[in-house]
């Protein structure tokens, strides 16, 4: 298999730069072991299937900026990403041939707003679309089992004598269920809510202490492939306390 990539930086400014890239790559068939099912990429044990690469194209263009005496370093792109001779079930049966594409948007920004205060975070939105599929009515729905919009932000303000408070919001949009196209199951959207407090204690050791899901929000993780039969949970309020050391 023969893969390539190519990209392209302008610097308009010295804070700023525009890019562009395009690569190409390929999942070759049976690259992960699977014993129980296909549909995680893997071959079924005494199988006697076998199927051409999946091909895989991706493009993308952005920018990025260095803000706040360059400090803050802030990223937008727009991306797209399409897969040929994907894999799929059909009527029980492994086949390729499928198709689908991806086009969407990420914003980033980390770093330092002051000396004191710093922001990691982003947002993406994201749009899918079954191009091509053995099942005539999956073709033009959306992928399973992917949040199309999703949005993390985590800031901590630093104070004098090494303590540091933090906290993080999450968010993921609903998640339709299904082993390739989308069917009508669904995990419902949700927001999560964590903090935490860090103490510098010396130049070698620090203390963290952190809360996850502080409202106790109760969510789903993910589906079982195809959303039967379970779902996992993902965890509730938890708490840890976490020490460090570096040498």
């Amino acid at each position: 298999l023969v893969n390539y990539n190519v990209g392209a930086v302008y610097k308009p400014m010295s804070i700023g730069s525009v890019y562009a890239a395009y690569a190409t790559s390929a999942n070759p068939f049976g690259s992960e072991l699977d014993a129980t099912a296909t549909d995680y990429g893997g071959v079924p044990a005494n199988s006697t299937i076998l199927l051409g690469p999946e091909r895989n194209k991706a493009i993308e263009v952005g920018t990025k900026w260095e803000l706040a005496d360059r400090h803050l370093l802030v990223t937008g792109a727009l991306f797209q990403t399409t897969k040929d001779n994907a894999r799929e079930t059909v009527s029980g049966l492994l086949t390729s041939g499928a198709a689908y594409r991806i086009q969407g948007i990420d914003i980033e920004a980390e770093g330092k707003i002051t000396d004191r205060w710093s922001i990691f975070g982003g947002l993406v939105l994201m749009q899918s679309k079954v191009t091509q599929s053995g099942v005539a009515s999956n073709i033009g729905l959306q992928l399973a089992n992917i949040a199309h919009q999703s949005f993390s932000m985590l800031t901590k303000y630093k104070f004098d004598d090494g303590w540091e408070l933090g906290g993080q919001a999450v968010y993921r949009s609903k998640v339709y269920g299904g082993t390739f196209a989308a069917n009508t199951n669904e995990l419902p959207s949700y927001w999560r809510f964590d903090a935490f407090v860090e103490k510098k204690i010396d130049k070698n050791w620090t203390m963290k202490f952190y809360a996850q899901n502080l409202t106790n929000k109760l969510y789903y993780d993910s589906f079982y492939r195809s959303a039967v039969p379970f779902v996992a949970v993902a965890p509730g309020r938890a708490f840890y306390l976490v020490t460090t050391a570096k040498f």
